[in-house]
């Protein structure tokens, strides 16, 4: 099982050339990691098998797409598992109305896999910003989960939570506040904005 960057690269390369059977290694090498983000953002096995799917997919046909100087291939892997589960939450519409509790399913993290912010940002900073994300009460962290890790819109966390529009925005505003501070000190971001819902 390829699980060594340097592999992995390699691997892309054959599949850039039309290789089939670089591209099955490649997905027994990283299947795992592209089903746990698929799962995490959507936590329905059955969304998340299409999106293994949609995401391998897309290798094929657009292995020529990936840049070295952008991302790690698992980096540029996880962040279009990412995407694809984003873009699938929005098609379904209400499905997020059947998901496990936000709270449960962030305080129980699946530390062996990276997600696709640990493998942009490395897992020093990884670790960061999960301490920061600690300092929230559950509201904020309900709140900032719906936003930068599901993706949804203030409008979409109001009706998903049915607190009103003004009180998303106001806790969604103390949140970044919040962690904007932590991740100052820690020199993980200079100021200004931690990330604009």
């Amino acid at each position: 099982m390829a699980q060594d960057q340097g592999e992995l690269y390699v691997l892309l390369e054959k599949i850039q050339r039309g290789d089939q059977a670089a591209l099955g290694i490649f997905y027994d090498a990283t299947v795992r990691r592209v089903y746990a983000v698929a799962i995490k953002v959507t936590a329905s096995p059955e969304l998340a098998e299409e999106i293994v799917s949609d995401v391998f997919m897309q290798v094929w046909h657009n292995a020529s797409s990936y840049s070295a100087e952008r991302s790690t291939p698992l980096g540029w892997l996880l962040m279009m598992a990412h995407s694809r589960s984003i873009d699938s939450l929005r098609r379904e519409g209400s499905a997020t109305r059947n998901q496990m509790p936000l709270e449960e399913a962030y305080d129980a993290p699946d530390e062996t896999t990276p997600g696709p912010l640990a493998a942009t940002l490395g897992v020093e900073q990884h670790h960061e910003l999960a301490s920061a994300l600690k300092l929230l009460d559950g509201q904020q962290r309900q709140m900032i989960t719906l936003a930068f890790y599901r993706g949804l819109s203030h409008q979409e966390i109001a009706n998903y939570t049915g607190e009103p529009l003004g009180t998303v925005k106001t806790t969604l505003r103390r949140a970044q506040s919040i962690l904007r501070g932590a991740l100052t000190a820690t020199g993980f971001v200079q100021g200004g904005d931690y990330a604009k819902a």
